[in-house]
């Protein structure tokens, strides 16, 4: 085990890549000492904040605040934490045994950095307050209880990505089933985090009961292990290969339109990265529940961006890659008999099709605020009809491939200069619209010049994508040239 660990140790400090990017990664080392000072200020400076607050009754209130810790850290870990599993490859060729390797990658993943992260959050305050407050058996039960958590959630995530991603509509289950224990306990209707709080406290004072987060921690482990040796036999897994693909046939009786955007749909349910896009945004439908709030009903800004990130929150996370996502297969819509405006066409369809779906999923925000609903049709026509010309406008400066097997997460091939400047635009129409309206005193009118300002550009809709047309013939070229690089 030792010998493994080791060889990833020299794997790290032997990259080519990490020599190769060395103003890189000086840089990234420069942000992780800003964000470890921010993340260990915030731990130091936690007992000012939560007496401010809450007032007395420190440790209670900083466990609570731990339950939507571990709530956004598992949820976190599910799309941002690579497992490392493909490390093991060149080791199965050798004599080690497999069982020893599974390990590996479990004890492996301890040292990673979302586990890090609240050893540097929690520890400040846990000798600054815990431990001055608290008998040491107490301080000693409640510190073992929460690292216990974190190493639960590091090695749970294994056994969820192996289930989930398989099953998009399980995330979905799980993201909504976590929105309503949020909203549920922000509102005081089932107070979750204060039962979590008070069962964190019971087992430090009863100290007896400590192997119930050890016993959870090592359920999940064993659980991970299970699960890796079961997905790791090719012989077992034959059935995956003639697993059913996604069939969109129908949308042939569109012509060529219907083909192009099937095949659209098939390269983001089939690819790692674009079907990562599409999980983040199922992701971002939650956003309401921190935006909107009793006070923020008559605030037509919140209001408008709240309809913007809801109703675009695909179109603009994957609009901003458009045709980078075809980088590899490029070539192939240039070389064949491709009608170019219905092959820009099928974008702004596939951009339509989200953002119709996006404001039917976020129809229940209605029950906070009937104006949610009226604002968010608006910004849906608003964004059908500008928002998405512009994305693919934009798109045509794009000149970086993309490999679509890799992560989406701390990934940023294909991120250039286009992808930060088009926020302005895409954002920034609605928000002066909103503004020119409030200097005129009638800020609630701007919802009502949003959505007409979207169903002109949706009856000029042909006109728009003409104009889109020759922007894409003028650089076409380029991109190609650009998508070959490496």
């Amino acid at each position: 085990m030792y010998s493994l660990l080791d060889h990833h140790r020299k794997e790290k400090q032997r990259s080519t890549l990490w020599q190769k990017n060395i103003l890189l990664n000086i840089l990234l080392g420069i942000l992780g000492f800003i964000l470890f000072l921010i993340v260990v200020g915030i731990g130091f400076s936690a007992e000012a904040i939560l007496t401010e607050v809450y007032g007395n009754a420190l440790t209670e209130t900083f466990t609570m605040v731990l339950f939507y810790y571990f709530i956004a850290d598992l949820l976190f870990r599910f799309f941002v934490q690579q497992l490392p599993t493909i490390s093991i490859l060149p080791y199965l060729t050798l004599p080690i045994k497999k069982s020893k390797l599974f390990h590996y990658l479990l004890i492996r993943s301890i040292s990673s950095f979302f586990n890090i992260i609240p050893f540097l959050f929690i520890l400040p305050f846990f000798i600054k307050v815990i431990c001055t407050s608290n008998t040491p058996i107490f301080s000693t039960i409640w510190f073992i209880t929460i690292i216990s958590l974190v190493a639960t959630s590091n090695f749970l995530n294994f056994s969820l990505k192996k289930y989930f991603t398989v099953r998009p509509l399980m995330i979905l289950l799980l993201f909504t089933l976590t929105a309503l224990i949020y909203y549920f306990d922000i509102r005081g209707i089932i107070s979750a985090s204060g039962v979590f709080s008070i069962m964190i406290i019971f087992i430090g004072n009863h100290p007896i009961f400590v192997f119930i987060p050890v016993s959870i921690t090592t359920s999940a482990y064993i659980l991970a292990y299970s699960l890796i040796k079961k997905n790791s036999y090719i012989e077992n897994k034959q059935s995956v290969i003639r697993k059913r693909t996604e069939s969109f046939s129908f949308l042939s009786r569109y012509g060529e339109v219907g083909d192009l955007v099937s095949i659209e749909l098939k390269m983001i349910l089939r690819n790692k990265r674009p079907k990562s896009v599409l999980y983040l945004s199922f992701f971002l439908l939650a956003y309401g529940l921190l935006l909107y709030r009793d006070y923020g009903f008559e605030n037509y800004a919140t209001l408008i961006l709240g309809g913007f990130v809801l109703t675009a929150a695909f179109s603009v996370n994957y609009g901003q890659f458009l045709f980078s996502w075809e980088g590899s297969f490029f070539d192939s819509f240039i070389a064949n008999k491709i009608t170019p405006i219905n092959y820009i066409r099928s974008k702004y369809i596939i951009f339509s099709i989200s953002g119709v779906i996006a404001f039917f999923l976020t129809l229940p925000y209605g029950f906070l605020s009937y104006k949610i609903i009226i604002v968010n049709m608006a910004m849906l026509l608003f964004n059908t009809g500008v928002s998405s010309i512009i994305l693919i406008m934009i798109a045509t400066y794009n000149t970086s491939s993309i490999e679509l097997g890799k992560s989406q997460f701390f990934n940023y091939q294909g991120t250039g200069v286009a992808q930060f400047l088009m926020i302005f635009p895409i954002l920034g129409l609605p928000m002066l619209v909103y503004l020119i309206f409030l200097l005129s005193g009638i800020p609630e009118y701007s919802v009502f010049a949003l959505a007409f300002i979207g169903i002109i550009a949706i009856i000029f809709n042909t006109f728009l994508l003409k104009l889109t047309v020759s922007q894409f013939l003028k650089k076409k070229y380029k991109m190609a040239i650009g998508f070959k690089q490496k």
